[in-house]
């Protein structure tokens, strides 16, 4: 009974009170106030939290607090990222449907990742995995290669990967289950992979389409620096290389279309007849 009343005082609010194989989520340490400093000392006690624990427990509560937080503050950061798509999703639409569409499937996904990490939800680990990785590759593409936070973004990838695939937190995503079977741990096994083959899919084909359009506005924006006011239509026309380009005649303007970004960017070239007037880029929804 001494010892049961020895461990009745208040310990840290547990973070995953159906987990106990991780300390942290038991009834751990001594309170302070049921042992005198003098006899922990004697037992090679240490406080932790106003709680007196052995060195052994204290390092592997630390351990496992601050791998809690961290993936706390994980989540509200993606939540973060995700409010700051959608406050400049304005600016993106710019860019035309499909890259609006493409960044609002990536803030919800950002949004779902950081409010399942807040509740510790495994799933919701696996996602923001892949959001991590995304941000080590994001800066490569054309849409974000001339971006100055490129290295922030490739360094917050970095960091939010070591932090949700550090050995505790591991643990801490790992299902807790003393009764599954060979068969139960085999079919989730094949169920995870397959859904991680399925997501892995969607975000290469993704970063894929958002790669073709950033060569397809780039390539648009070259042909209109080629187009000089005065210059001969003829001699435009045959700078540009049909393989590559599209080209539409018109009266009074030929449209320069890449061949890549499924033929939504564009070139509008005016002109007289024989010498060119003028040129804009241009995107169609």
């Amino acid at each position: 009974m001494g010892r049961q009343d020895e461990r009745s005082g208040m310990a840290l609010k547990k973070f995953q009170p159906e987990r106990p194989d991780l300390l942290i989520n038991t009834d751990w340490g001594i309170s302070k106030e049921q042992l005198s400093t003098e006899d922990a000392k004697i037992r090679g006690m240490k406080l932790f939290h106003k709680r007196w624990v052995i060195k052994e427990e204290k390092k592997q509560l630390r351990e496992e607090y601050s791998t809690y937080h961290s993936i706390r503050i994980i989540g509200y950061l993606l939540i973060v990222f995700t409010l700051s798509v959608f406050i400049n999703i304005g600016e993106i639409s710019k860019e035309g449907i499909i890259s609006t569409a493409l960044a609002a499937i990536y803030g919800f996904v950002m949004l779902a990742a950081g409010i399942g990490l807040i509740k510790f939800n495994r799933f919701a680990r696996n996602i923001a995995v892949f959001v991590f990785l995304s941000f080590l590759v994001l800066p490569f593409m054309p849409l974000l290669g001339d971006d100055k936070g490129s290295p922030f973004i490739m360094l917050l990838g970095v960091i939010g990967l070591y932090y949700l695939l550090r050995r505790t937190a591991r643990k801490i995503f790992a299902p807790f289950s003393k009764e599954n079977t060979d068969t139960t741990k085999h079919t989730g096994f094949v169920v995870r992979k397959a859904i991680y083959a399925v997501l892995s899919l969607f975000a290469i084909f993704a970063i894929y389409i958002m790669y073709d359009m950033g060569q397809a506005k780039r390539m648009a924006a070259d042909a209109c620096t080629r187009a000089i006011q005065g210059m001969p239509l003829e001699d435009f026309l045959s700078a540009i290389s049909e393989k590559d380009y599209k080209i539409i005649k018109r009266s009074d303007y030929v449209m320069i279309v890449p061949k890549r970004g499924m033929g939504r960017n564009h070139c509008a070239v005016s002109h007289d007849g024989r010498k060119i007037a003028g040129s804009k880029a241009g995107f169609n929804d």
